[in-house]
């Protein structure tokens, strides 16, 4: 009951903040029809908030993590019917449980919702209610930072996954910041066409990891079978392979960074999966690959007044 007060108040602190101080967008500087974008912002408090939301609006897909932690359980968020829709679509996340009582890193991974140029990448607002009762209330601004992030989108709607070096911390208060620029804050506040996916709403999660039902090995590449076929991608775990060979699985191109294990995947993107090709440059070798595994993504109705 009492977070439930609290709830009501936050709500209504929030909506006085929203009148006076309208949320902007904020993206890279410059922006192009491809690049995925790291996002991040340290805010310092003298004790835990009592409550905490933030809503989140954006035109392609994002992951919202706090203090290194992914505050969904789902994938690809937002859920868009139509892949080649941008339109902006809002998401309140509950972060209390997540929230230390120092600083607070949130960090956001977006990426375009298709291959096109869109100017307006996120839009954030943090608010929440101290627990002295008072209520704050921060916008993503030009003092954010972003840089690119080591996953793409290529033209023609796959992924390009250039397996990162250790300066790429992006979602942790520790990090190597000689990498990190300004965000560019656009000065275009969200409108009423945004939709708003506030507890009740369609969304995606992993539900199934499948093992191929074999593997054929030719000269120069693995054929994966999985039966039956499912939605979603193509997790591959590497041992031993070269630093800066290439890999094509199944139309994710992967550079391998060439440490211990490695592990290539598809970020934002998923494919109807039955087989599966696996092939590389003149450093592939089959023994490299240390397991294949398909993982099942599906949508469901979300329903819960707290994400």
């Amino acid at each position: 009951m009492r977070e439930i007060m609290i709830g009501l108040l936050l709500m209504i602190s929030y909506g006085i903040s929203a009148q006076t101080l309208m949320p902007k967008w904020i993206s890279y500087p410059e922006v192009d029809s491809t690049s995925q974008i790291w996002f991040r912002q340290t805010y310092i408090h003298n004790q835990r908030p009592e409550l905490a939301n933030i809503s989140i609006t954006t035109t392609g897909q994002i992951e919202l993590c706090i203090n290194g932690y992914n505050v969904s359980t789902d994938t690809r968020l937002p859920y868009r019917a139509c892949s080649q829709s941008d339109e902006p679509i809002n998401i309140t996340f509950n972060v209390t449980r997540f929230l230390r009582p120092d600083s607070n890193t949130i960090a956001v991974w977006y990426s375009p919702s298709f291959p096109h140029v869109q100017s307006r990448q996120i839009s954030l607002n943090y608010y929440g209610v101290m627990p002295n009762g008072e209520p704050f209330s921060y916008n993503a601004n030009d003092e954010w930072l972003c840089r690119k992030a080591n996953i793409s989108l290529t033209t023609d709607g796959e992924e390009e996954f250039i397996s990162p070096s250790n300066d790429a911390v992006w979602n942790y208060s520790e990090y190597e910041p000689a990498c990190w620029i300004s965000a560019k804050l656009q000065y275009k506040e969200i409108t009423s066409s945004t939709s708003d996916y506030a507890s009740f709403y369609n969304s995606r999660r992993v539900t199934k990891i499948i093992r191929p039902e074999y593997h054929r090995i030719r000269k120069d590449s693995i054929e994966c079978r999985f039966k039956p076929a499912f939605q979603g991608y193509v997790r591959i775990t590497l041992r031993g392979a070269k630093k800066g060979e290439k890999l094509d699985i199944g139309g994710l191109k992967y550079t391998c960074n060439g440490e211990v294990d490695e592990q290539a995947y598809r970020k934002f993107t998923d494919k109807y999966c039955d087989d599966i090709i696996i092939c590389g440059d003149k450093k592939f070798r089959k023994s490299q690959i240390q397991s294949v595994e398909g993982v099942e993504i599906n949508s469901y109705f979300h329903a819960n007044w707290l994400y």
